[in-house]
């Protein structure tokens, strides 16, 4: 296990990651407007985006399943509706 010399935290494992020399920019710009670590950063905004997708992901997994199961509306019902809704303001 090792520590972070800029958070304190500990982790067991690191992950080399390259960047395009203005993404590394604009990042180390960012910490130092912030007062953060560009690890900081990078670990948050990945941790962000994984969670993201993940969420995606599982939108689409039940989309799917909902179409599989029949659970669907014509494109001409939801126009209908929207029109009928936007009618009512």
């Amino acid at each position: 296990m090792q520590i972070d010399a800029g958070s304190g935290r500990a982790y067991r494992r690191g992950m080399p990651v390259q960047l395009k020399p203005e993404l590394e920019d604009r990042l180390q710009h960012l910490a130092e407007r912030t007062s953060r670590t560009p690890d900081e950063l990078a670990e948050e905004g990945l941790e962000r985006f994984i969670a993201y997708e993940e969420d995606l992901m599982m939108a689409v997994k039940r989309g799917n399943e909902d179409i599989a199961a029949g659970r669907v509306v014509e494109h001409e019902v939801v126009v209908a509706r929207m029109e009928k809704l936007l009618q009512g303001r």
